[in-house]
């Protein structure tokens, strides 16, 4: 599958037990093999915390969705009741917009 930067602007992000994280939002490229390192999700709410999605974490593309694995979420979750014991490489970054 073929996708231009405005057709997956438009595919819903969610997590493989069908949490939806919320629509890509930008890309993040390493220049040095032209590849797609990573995906900004903004988040459908009006919230301004995102996440940085690695492409390792992607399970697959549907025509309307990316599926990513559950961990992302699990990893925020770890962290806002324990951040002392939070994994130092997070399976996903959040960032504010």
């Amino acid at each position: 599958m073929r996708l231009n930067l405005k057709q997956l602007k438009h595919l819903v992000v969610e997590t493989a037990s069908g949490e939806k994280l919320g629509h890509i939002h930008d890309l993040i490229l390493e220049t040095e093999g032209q590849l797609i390192a990573g995906y900004a999700v903004k988040p459908s709410l009006l919230s301004g915390t995102g996440y940085l999605i690695s492409r390792d974490q992607i399970i697959r593309f549907e025509t309307t969705k990316i599926i990513v694995e559950d961990n992302v979420i699990k990893e925020k979750v770890a962290k806002a009741a324990n951040p002392a014991k939070a994994s130092p490489e997070p399976a996903a970054t959040r960032y504010t917009l």
